[in-house]
């Protein structure tokens, strides 16, 4: 990807171009490639700016047009197939539970979706308070473990500060881990079948 804001040569510049030629002044030969190529770029644009002043030209600034400056644009990244076929998911998703929301009134068999319940919120609460308290127990173990256990396998006396450097390095650990597993729980209690994900045909 070329990052660089490049000049079309036009008729007016061309012409330019080859007054300074004519007037023998020596041209580099990537100012000539430039020219060739009908695309100046910055470097080009400072030599013609010096150029023009030593034939008497006119300014650089009066020769620009708009049309004529090429900025660069960033290169466009087609979506891979599996956020295309997230994103068609979660939009299933969506519109199945907008539809039951919209219609839990007039069907009796849905009177209450299962959001809407107490018995759903408690249960997502004491998933979250299991999965704390697990996180808590195993990084403390993790903690103790490397303030006890490593000093009673080796068999030998170390210092408080050793002790404690053991103990936070077994509990980050631990920690680390744990919240990898925690998230990738997660994810997984978020994923839903593809049998419900597809849009819900409703009869009349």
């Amino acid at each position: 990807m070329d990052y660089k804001i490049k000049i079309r040569v036009d008729q007016k510049l061309s012409e330019l171009f080859l007054d300074i030629k004519n007037s023998k002044i020596d041209i580099p030969i990537h100012i000539n490639e430039s020219f060739s190529t009908k695309f100046l770029d910055i470097d080009a644009l400072k030599w013609l700016n010096i150029n023009l002043k030593l034939i008497n030209g006119p300014p650089l600034h009066t020769l620009l047009k708009k049309d004529n400056i090429i900025l660069p644009s960033p290169p466009v990244i087609e979506p891979s197939f599996e956020y295309k076929e997230r994103i068609r998911k979660l939009e299933n998703r969506l519109k199945n539970k907008q539809y039951d929301a919209m219609t839990k009134n007039v069907d009796f068999r849905r009177v209450k979706l299962p959001e809407d319940t107490i018995s759903y919120h408690i249960k997502q609460i004491n998933k979250q308070l299991i999965a704390v308290l697990q996180f808590v127990i195993s990084t403390a173990a993790g903690f103790l473990f490397g303030f006890h256990g490593i000093e009673l396998i080796v068999n030998k006396t170390f210092d408080l500060g050793f002790k404690l450097l053991l103990g936070i390095i077994c509990a980050l650990i631990i920690a680390l881990a744990e919240i990898y597993f925690l998230a990738k729980k997660l994810a997984e209690d978020f994923e839903i079948p593809e049998e419900q994900m597809v849009i819900k045909e409703h009869k009349d």
